[in-house]
């Protein structure tokens, strides 16, 4: 149990982590040119030997041209788009708008074309492909970090100088001396790499370590083994380690030969099924397993490119990397497998390779094509469930950290939002590139796929007078998201007006007042009122046909359903809104002004006589037995409303004591907990029964 809480915890810091957060996400973003390219050279080299000849020198030789045109325009410059990736992932993670993002990648280019040596013959094109990973974790992440610290200092960014400037102009000028300062640091670094180590680039170097250190062992199992970890060690810190050690699987371990078990085909057929981390366990775990989960949907959308041995949807978008609980069986998986495969070799129970393989090769055709013999597929069987056994543990408990972490990081929205409300400060959160507008871009897709999916519901809070009569009841609209649980109301609306689904929402929310008005005049023939929220907004859009169709639709008098709008949304666009106010009061609807005495005061609306109702705001009735402004306040508002023959209701009603004391200033109609919560249709007929 300790060992578990402390991988949570080790978990929770790595998901906190600034520069962890930056490569697990530059990363992310590599994704759909690392599958386009890998599925074009798996489409490349398909295993059939006619499709082969015809691919290469046949009739479809154009295809295959184009195919590995896709390959070369994506792997061939991987170590760009690396560093377009991670520098990006840098500025936005730092919430940096768009223009100095930008400059964290422009800056980062420089620097990384700085140490290519393109002006000398020791340029390798090569090294601006899969080669150059390394050196572009490496640079990339040294010129952010040092841009954002330059950038602190007034005298190097020039600002006394770009006052007045267009912005885009004055951020670029801002950029030139810290730019230059990076990249020429840099340069001097890489020809310090030749001085002392007779090399040219970063990559050069530790190939040339990690070489020399297997060409000391002999080609055996202990070398395979090395290889394996290592592989996967490099991997789950997020660098690309079949890249790393590339030099090593094409010239220790290259060739298929008879005096030895271990070789890259070996390795590709046993050890890093599905991808590195033996990752085709992950997705049948996750397949098999995890029904209804969102990794198994991610599972089914990296089905295809499993199979041909692609797993960055699996590493990247569960993610494996950087994942302290998952790397575990990342690492041991392969190690598992490699000794099994090898020791089934060695014994003679599948025969040694016969044949090198695509890495891009199938499973079971791997197998089989790899050794000649369905021996070969039935060994890559025998693995592929005791890989998904290791695996399947440790995916369950990634589950319940990540659900912590995420719910964690919606508490934390909420908690922002509600510091918003309190400032009156309008929240940005969709507009953010941190972790924050992620989480808020994704609950907005979710929002409007719930919308799609019905999974949006109301409940009912009744409303009382002082004679202890049911008036109706307020429409409260909730939502239950499968992953994160209740959301916190105010935040669907913003992620709805801001996100720009408002209308969509809104149409949803009337449908379904409208079905509960009806079902309830069903059953209960007597008078009441249900009251649904809309904002200015609202207004701003055709509301008034959704109403009435919605009316039309459930057959419900224009009464019966009444609008409530908070008060600081009555004031904005106020012309537009007097407008539309007017025509809903004139078909029948009651309207109400929530929140009223919260500080937007403009008694004008009351003075244009289309209000009648006003709801107290809620801190008001919550301090109202400690607080005499409270009580003035809520004092002043009941008497106005009596001379203007406007109603007024008191929510926040939790106990007897204030019910009392709101009964003292001549507020008669009360909503709160004292009375009843929010509740579902069928129990709000049952109140509405019962207490009239």
């Amino acid at each position: 149990m300790k060992a578990k809480e402390k991988l949570m915890q080790i978990s929770y810091w790595i998901e906190e982590s600034f520069f962890f957060t930056v490569i697990r996400r530059g990363l992310m973003l590599m994704i759909p040119l690392i599958l386009v390219g890998g599925v074009a050279h798996a489409l490349r080299n398909l295993p059939l030997y006619d499709y082969s000849e015809m691919i290469t020198n046949g009739s479809l030789a154009w295809i295959g041209c184009l195919l590995n045109t896709i390959y070369k325009g994506t792997f061939g410059i991987f170590s760009i788009l690396l560093v377009v990736t991670l520098s990006m992932s840098y500025g936005m993670e730092r919430n940096e708008p768009v223009d100095k993002v930008v400059m964290y990648t422009i800056v980062s280019l420089g620097a990384y074309g700085a140490q290519l040596n393109i002006c000398s013959e020791n340029f390798n094109i090569e090294n601006i492909g899969t080669k150059g990973s390394l050196t572009a974790f490496v640079v990339t992440l040294f010129a952010c970090y040092m841009l954002s610290k330059l950038k602190t200092y007034a005298r190097l960014t020039l600002r006394s100088h770009t006052v007045g400037m267009d912005g885009i102009c004055a951020t670029a000028i801002q950029t030139l001396i810290p730019a230059g300062i990076i990249i020429g640091i840099v340069s001097v670094l890489n020809h310090l790499l030749f001085v002392f180590f007779g090399v040219y680039s970063l990559h050069e170097l530790v190939s040339n370590v990690i070489c020399s250190f297997f060409n000391n062992m002999q080609n055996g199992f202990l070398s395979g083994l090395v290889y394996a970890v290592l592989l996967h060690v490099l991997w789950a810190f997020g660098f690309h380690g079949s890249h790393l050690l590339e030099p090593v699987a094409q010239t220790t371990f290259a060739n298929v030969s008879a005096d030895q078990v271990f070789s890259k085909s070996f390795f590709d057929i046993f050890v890093v099924m599905g991808g590195c981390g033996t990752t085709i366990c992950v997705l049948i775990a996750l397949l098999l397993f995890f029904r209804g989960d969102r990794m198994r949907k991610l599972a089914k959308v990296a089905s295809f490119t499993v199979i041909f041995n692609l797993n960055e949807v699996l590493t990247f978008g569960i993610p494996i990397v950087l994942n302290p609980i998952l790397v575990i069986p990342f690492i041991l998986t392969p190690v598992v497998c490699y000794v099994i495969s090898f020791a089934a070799t060695a014994v003679g129970l599948v025969p040694e390779l016969t044949h090198e393989v695509q890495w891009s090769m199938p499973v079971l055709l791997s197998g089989y094509y790899g050794t000649g013999s369905i021996r070969g597929a039935i060994l890559q069987l025998v693995c592929i469930v005791i890989g998904v056994c290791i695996y399947l543990p440790f995916l369950r408990m990634h589950k319940e950290v990540h659900g912590q972490y995420e719910n964690a990081q919606v508490k934390r929205l909420v908690k922002e939002l509600q510091i918003c409300e309190l400032e009156n400060e309008p929240p940005k959160f969709l507009t953010r590139t941190d972790a924050l507008g992620i989480i808020s871009r994704m609950l907005l897709e979710d929002l409007e796929h719930a919308i799609d999916s019905d999974q949006l519901y109301l409940l009912y809070q009744p409303q009382m007078d002082g004679n202890g009569k049911c008036l109706g009841a307020e429409a409260l609209l909730r939502w239950n998201h499968p992953a994160y649980g209740f959301i916190y109301p105010p935040l669907i609306i913003y992620l709805a007006k801001d996100g720009g689904i408002l209308p969509k929402l809104e149409q949803k929310l009337f449908d379904m007042a409208g079905a509960g008005i009806h079902k309830a005049s069903q059953e209960y023939q007597g008078e009441f009122k249900v009251s649904v929220n809309i904002t200015a907004k609202s207004l701003l859009w055709d509301i008034e046909s959704c109403i009435n169709e919605c009316l039309k639709k459930y057959d419900i008098p224009p009464a019966r359903m009444w609008l409530e709008i908070t008060e600081q949304d009555v004031i904005t666009n106020a012309d537009i809104v007097i407008e539309k106010l007017s025509r809903l009061k004139a078909v029948g609807h009651v309207l109400m002004i929530d929140d009223f005495g919260m500080g937007h005061t403009s008694l004008i609306y009351l003075q244009s006589n289309h209000f009648n109702v006003v709801k107290l705001d809620g801190s008001l009735v919550k301090n109202i037995l400690t607080s005499r402004t409270s009580q003035a306040i809520i004092s002043s508002i009941v008497s106005l409303g009596n001379k203007l023959g406007i109603n007024v209701v008191a929510e926040y009603v939790e106990t007897a004591e204030i019910r009392d004391r709101l009964r003292d200033l001549g507020c008669t109609w009360y909503q709160g907990y004292y009375f009843s919560k929010p509740v579902p249709l069928d129990d709000f007929i049952v109140c509405l029964k019962k207490n009239n």
